[in-house]
């Protein structure tokens, strides 16, 4: 009983043949159908054989139709061979992933599925045989390969690590996102030795031979690779390994071909060729094909005048690019980042081979805001469809991103609709353009399961972060590692800052040198505005700048010393301040202002104290924003003052307050007439200050003509106890002598680079600032050194594969510092023994939520730190039934008891009581 094969001659070499014989006779010499591959969720077994060349063929199709150039040449030189060769290569190997189930172990799984196979000669049962967790098969595929591959001329001698076949086998071990230790040489030369479990019967040998030589022949016998390829090429292949196998393994088509199998792989193999491009297509998979743009007016036709960074980017950079790159840009807020970075990218990609775009960003807010100019971005300059995903762990609350309605509304836009296969776990970044946030990137940095994935989507992009400034020490090393790896895959990046130190920026593009294989140093002084190239061919770093800005203007600073009280009444006292800012707005009943807290709770009780002050319709109105609320009002909240203070805002009919938190900084387009902030680090604050007079308006009121910044440094303590360790200490210091010796408005962009180096990059000073700045720098120091011990090891040092991944799960893997935090959806319970959703009993909480019931009690979620929540009893406990649902399993109710004078805060073991305010939020009283 065996499949009909062609004829094959295994090439001659030395060493022991895997192909069993039996007083010289060959056992057989044939695929046994009876082995099979597949049962669940099937009508009967499917052959391995068969899923073993679905694979391969789906993997052919995906180096056709899904990789792009650059990945191309990633494999091809990274194994040393051409590209046809490559392709074939790659199609082996993916078509051997699974021949770990060749096994007594996985074979007896099912009872009867190997149809008595088990009982024959040959096919002997070693103790262990029947327990599954003895070797899993895909650790077993990795026992088994390096001899089953030395049939078809891979070296199996000398250092194990120094072979093709232990990385292949290694490649082929990982499929199920976890690599497995590196073999020794006794596993190499015996991987029985010890593991007779695997099954040492002739039987089993040369089965396993011939689905070896089957998959062989059907990918057109390519001949081994001589030496393994540099990590780079390693992890991307194996992502597409895995990709085919997902592909393959389709329940439905599966079912399908088993329906249409006749016994002749051959015929089968012709099948699954004839039907592999719908099953790529119909997941999304492919490379993006851009239109024709000769210019940046071509790619934006929008914009009739460039600003002048945009200018600049787009009549030098073309004739700058040489392949792979980095390009850093760094300019204000509103110079027209977004689209300077859109361009570079598609010149990037352009010359590198990486017609892919992902970008990544600080927030979720920012990234939300970004997917959508990205979306529009794609529809308009794509040549064909291309999905654009939207990346955060609450992507699916976006109903426009979760929605299956295509957004075509015009003959000149594409679809960029992500179908429900690419919103998977672990596949958001193989769309066409990916949008997220910037753990998202960074994730591939660090040792988690399936992090192949991220780099086989990452590999074929132009990578640009956002706010490449706006992460803390442990956030910056992680950046630098990841940046290191996409140097070495030759991927470009577009790095955007508004405010970025030398040294900084230097350290960014060090890392993407090293990975690009130049290791020598060289400082960076960033221009601004203006923007550097990096090239990765040859290592030169070309910069350009300052580049004229049609924004600048003088922006004034009000310093003032407060004392932290938020009682009005106090002369000389933070809320005086704030009120005496704030009293040419009252008076005039005209203008927006936004006044921005170090904590939240300085955010609520600043709310809180101004509307007190306001009490008439005429007076102004006051709004707050920050993250301690739930999604659903944090978002409506958003929407709104973008409404009022975006580019094409209308303002209200009353004056506008709004207080916030530092979620206003980064990558929100707002604009208003007046700013007050408490002190923070210059780079901060001058974030803020491009929230002030962003941009021209016909009906700014005239009480304040110019731009204008009013700063509240806190008498005493720095930081005082209310702020807790938000800012360091010495930032703090720095800036706040940095805004003492101002004796004329700074000049933005002009006098930007000069305050940030001399706050963040000046010699240390002597007494209590000397002690502040060396506790920073060491704070510093080892958070970078916990993020170089968490993370993957750099490209050049790996040469195993096995630390590239682990058993951590992803989800409880943090890319910050400090980032323990727990999920709250706050409910209240009547005397009854309801819960709902709201106080009024609208919306009880289901026992079994449907999909937009799941959607409506994740907005109503409010991340919290963990320890808040200490002392939880029964009452905090999600129902019982939500235990094995993704999303809801995780949360932590917030209970609220209501009796008739409304809800009653819930307690903690510390005496504190914490309750969702309908305005402030969640308040910890």
């Amino acid at each position: 009983m065996g499949l009909a094969l062609p004829r094959v001659t295994i090439p001659a070499h030395a060493g022991a043949s895997p192909f069993a014989t039996d007083g010289g006779h060959a056992v057989s010499d044939r695929v046994d159908p009876r082995v099979w591959g597949k049962r669940r969720g099937l009508t009967g077994p499917y052959p391995l054989a068969c899923h073993l060349v679905d694979t391969a063929v789906i993997a052919g199709e995906l180096w056709d139709r899904y990789l792009v150039g650059r990945q191309r040449t990633l494999i091809a030189a990274g194994w040393g061979v051409q590209r046809d060769q490559a392709r074939q290569l790659v199609m082996l190997w993916a078509g051997l992933h699974d021949m770990g189930k060749c096994c007594p172990g996985f074979q007896g799984q099912v009872a009867d599925a190997s149809g008595g196979l088990l009982n024959e000669s040959g096919f002997e049962r070693p103790a262990g045989w029947m327990h599954e967790d003895a070797i899993l098969h895909d650790r077993a595929s990795h026992l088994l390969l390096p001899q089953l591959l030395a049939e078809l001329g891979y070296s199996t001698s000398g250092r194990p690590q120094a072979t093709a076949a232990q990385q292949i086998a290694q490649i082929v071990g990982g499929h199920h996102g976890l690599y497995g230790r590196a073999l020794s040489q006794r596993e190499m030369l015996d991987p029985l030795r010890g593991a007779a479990v695997l099954g040492a019967g002739c039987g089993w040998m040369a089965q396993r031979s011939a689905h070896v030589l089957a998959v062989w022949d059907a990918v057109g016998r390519p001949a081994a690779p001589k030496s393994p390829a540099p990590a780079g090429a390693a992890v991307v292949v194996t992502g597409l390994v895995i990709l085919a196998d997902w592909l393959a393994s389709n329940t439905p088509d599966v079912q399908r071909r088993l329906d249409g199998w006749g016994g002749d792989l051959g015929a089968h193999t012709a099948r699954v060729r004839a039907e592999a491009q719908a099953v790529v297509t119909r997941a999304q998979l492919a490379a993006p094909r851009w239109r024709p743009a000769s210019s940046f007016r071509d790619m934006f036709p929008h914009i009739k005048e460039p600003y002048p960074l945009q200018r600049d980017v787009a009549d030098r950079l073309p004739w700058l690019v040489d392949g792979p790159g980095l390009v850093l840009v760094t300019a204000p807020t509103g110079d027209g980042k977004t689209e300077t970075a859109l361009y570079a990218a598609r010149v990037l990609g352009d010359a590198a081979g990486t017609p892919g775009l992902a970008v990544l960003l600080p927030t979720m807010a920012t990234t939300e805001a970004m997917w959508c100019r990205v979306d529009d971005f794609t529809a308009r300059q794509a040549s064909d469809d291309i999905a654009v995903t939207l990346l955060h762990s609450m992507a699916w609350l976006n109903a426009e991103y979760d929605s299956d309605r295509d957004r075509v509304i015009a003959d000149e836009r594409v679809s960029t609709t992500a179908q429900e296969w690419l919103r998977g776990r672990h596949k958001g970044l193989l769309a066409g353009s990916a949008v997220g946030t910037w753990d998202q990137g960074v994730m591939a940095a660090l040792p988690v399961r399936w992090n192949q994935m991220r780099w086989l989507g990452l590999s074929g992009k132009t990578v640009i972060i956002d706010e490449a400034h706006a992460y803390d020490a442990h956030g910056h090393h992680l950046t630098q590692r990841l940046l290191e790896w996409l140097g070495h895959i030759g991927a470009p990046v577009v790095l955007l800052s508004a405010t970025l130190t030398g040294r900084v920026a230097t350290e960014l593009l060090t890392a993407y040198r090293r990975g690009a294989g130049h290791t020598d140093q060289v400082a960076v002084a960033p221009q601004y505005p203006g923007w550097l190239h990096l090239s990765a061919t040859s290592g030169k770093t070309t910069a350009f700048g300052p580049v004229p800005s049609t924004r600048e203007r003088d922006l004034t600073v009000d310093h003032r010393i407060v004392t932290p009280t938020h009682d009005p009444a106090v002369q000389g006292g933070w809320a005086a301040a704030i009120l005496d800012a704030l009293a040419p707005l009252a008076a005039s009943g005209t203008g927006c202002a936004l006044v921005v807290c170090t904590t939240v709770a300085e955010a609520q009780k600043t709310r809180r104290m101004l509307a007190r002050q306001w009490t008439t319709p005429a007076d102004p109105m006051v709004h707050i924003l920050h993250a301690r609320t739930t999604h659903r009002r944090r978002t409506t909240m958003t929407r709104r003052v973008e409404q009022w203070t975006g580019p094409k805002g209308r303002r209200p009919s009353r004056p506008l307050v709004l207080v916030a938190t530092q979620v206003v900084e980064q990558s929100l387009d707002l604009d208003f007439d007046l700013v007050i902030t408490d002190l923070a680090p210059m780079s901060l604050l001058l974030q803020r200050a491009g929230r002030c007079q962003r941009h021209p308006r016909t009906d700014r009121p005239t009480w304040t003509p110019t731009p204008r910044v009013v700063v509240l440094t806190p008498q005493g303590q720095l930081p005082p106890r209310t702020w807790g360790e938000v800012y360091d200490v010495s930032l703090l210091r720095r800036t706040a002598d940095a805004l003492a010796t101002l004796t004329a408005p700074i000049n933005i962009p002009r006098d930007v680079q000069s305050l940030i180096e001399t706050v963040y990059e000046a010699a240390w000073q002597p007494g209590q600032m000397q002690t502040d700045d060396a506790r920073r720098i060491a704070i510093d120091a080892a958070a970078a050194a916990i993020a170089d011990t968490a993370a993957i090891p750099p490209p050049h040092r790996t040469n195993d594969l096995h630390p590239l991944t682990s058993t951590l799960d992803p989800d409880l893997v943090s890319t910050r510092l400090g980032a323990d935090t727990a999920t709250v959806l706050p409910v209240y319970q009547h005397a009854d023994g309801t819960i709902h959703l709201h106080p009024t009993r609208r919306t009880p909480l289901p026992a079994h939520p449907t999909r937009a019931q799941t959607r409506t009690l994740m907005r109503n979620v409010v991340n919290l730190q963990a320890h808040w929540m200490n002392g939880r009893g029964p009452d905090t406990n999600i129902p019982t039934t939500w235990a094995d649902l993704p999303g809801l399993r995780d949360l932590v109710l917030l209970p609220h008891s209501h009796d008739p004078t409304g809800p009653i805060p819930w307690t903690a073991t510390d005496g504190r009581t914490i309750h969702l305010h309908p305005i402030d939020g969640i308040v910890r009283d």
